[in-house]
């Protein structure tokens, strides 16, 4: 089930939420310019190529338990409007995510 924060607008933004093996699709606030994902507890793929409830894409990136991962998000027709993510095995994962203006 995607998440849709697109309307948020306030920063810093900290959200989390609970993903598993199946992609969960994150709409990205609109005035974002920079977005962190981490996961305290498990190892998570991230891809910005994907479908809500679908495998995770294998044009994707590995974050290890603990890690966290920052992106500098693209402007105009260069931003992507979401982002996928998915545990390695885990069906219940703690996902944190911060955007910044």
């Amino acid at each position: 089930m995607s998440i849709n924060y697109q309307s948020l607008n306030r920063y810093p933004i900290i959200r989390t939420f609970s993903a598993s093996t199946s992609n969960t699709e994150i709409n990205i606030p609109a005035t974002a310019n920079y977005m962190t994902i981490q996961s305290p507890d498990h190892k998570i793929f991230i891809s910005f190529d994907g479908e809500d409830g679908g495998a995770p894409s294998a044009h994707k990136i590995n974050v290890v338990s603990g890690g966290s991962v920052e992106f500098k998000l693209g402007k105009g027709y260069n931003r992507n409007n979401s982002v996928y993510i998915a545990t390695e095995s885990s069906s219940s994962a703690d996902i944190n995510l911060i955007f910044e203006e």
